[in-house]
């Protein structure tokens, strides 16, 4: 049965009025009958009359009393979720602002104006882990998209591409490797095919990322965390990857030719065809590696290939 929304209210108030009716009876008249029928006492005057007269609107006053404290906490009670619920509302319609105006901002063609649109999806994204999953994804589209695009001055002319990578895309490569990573329900960070020559991403956090195909040379990557990450036919020549985590990671056929892998850990990474031509392995953990093709590899130690193929998980 439903009832119409001024149900609850309507019942309130009728109760209000009977309990207030038999309040106002029982303080009168109404005392000597609770007195005789209730309490189940007669034969008294005088004092002792008007004493069990006392008792008797006493207690009802007490009952009273105790009926409108309920009513108050629940109403305070009722009022208080209102208020959080209003708050929450409030709060994320201005999350919603805060995120359309960053994704504005990511469109300018003014540097300073892009970079204030990262930061700004970066604070969205800490103030608020319901939308850190989607922020993350933004920007790693952003990077996806733009990576390749060529730079221009403010005359419009195409600069010739530095050593490094533009500003834009490594703020936003340096916002992404140091998220919440406890915030990532769900989230991936796709960099598939990006050209990120020349980045900065030391100890940067990319756990589960996929960067195939990406263009990864000359990048500082030291440090950082690749575990079970795809780097399958990346191209990662001479890229710093000193400590670099690389457990259970995918590199099937990743150009590593003159990469620093100092101290890397390989373990269960999947080597397949790779090229290792050059690169300098001291320290790095191998343990478990499938090294099957794999091209440079002097002096490997001996490695069983895993039957089930790379795990990724």
């Amino acid at each position: 049965m439903r009832w119409w929304p001024g149900f609850p209210r309507f019942v309130l108030a009728v109760l209000g009025v009977i309990l207030t009716a038999g309040l106002a009876w029982v303080l009168g008249p109404g005392a000597a009958w609770v007195l005789e029928h209730f309490d189940k006492v007669r034969g008294l005057g005088g004092k002792d009359l008007a004493a069990a007269l006392d008792a008797v609107r006493g207690r009802a006053l007490a009952i009273a009393t105790g009926l409108i404290a309920l009513v108050a906490v629940y109403y305070t009670a009722r009022n208080a979720d209102t208020a959080r619920r209003t708050f929450r509302l409030g709060e994320q319609g201005h999350v919603t602002d805060r995120y359309t105006k960053a994704i504005e901002q990511l469109g300018s063609d003014k540097l300073d104006i892009r970079l204030g649109g990262i930061y700004a999806l970066e604070r969205i994204a800490r103030d608020s882990a319901r939308d850190h999953p989607t922020v993350m994804e933004v920007l790693a589209a952003f990077v996806r998209e733009h990576s390749r695009d060529a730079e221009t001055d403010e005359e419009g002319k195409v600069k010739p591409r530095g050593p490094g990578l533009r500003t834009d895309l490594q703020a936003t490569l340096t916002v992404i490797g140091r998220r919440a990573v406890t915030h990532d329900t769900g989230v991936r960070i796709d960099l598939t095919g990006a050209n990120l020559t020349g980045a900065n991403l030391t100890r940067a956090i990319l756990t589960g990322a996929d960067l195939a195909r990406a263009d990864l040379a000359r990048a500082d990557l030291t440090g950082a965390d690749l575990t079970g990450a795809n780097l399958a036919r990346a191209n990662l020549a001479r890229a710093d990857l000193t400590g670099v985590y690389l457990t259970r990671a995918i590199l099937t056929g990743a150009n590593l030719t003159g990469a620093d892998l100092t101290g890397a850990i390989l373990t269960r990474a999947y080597l397949a065809s790779a090229d290792l031509t050059g690169a300098y392995l001291a320290s790095a953990d191998l343990t478990g590696a499938y090294l099957d093709g794999v091209v440079g590899l002097q002096g490997a130690p001996e490695v069983t290939a895993p039957q089930e193929g790379p795990e990724t998980g």
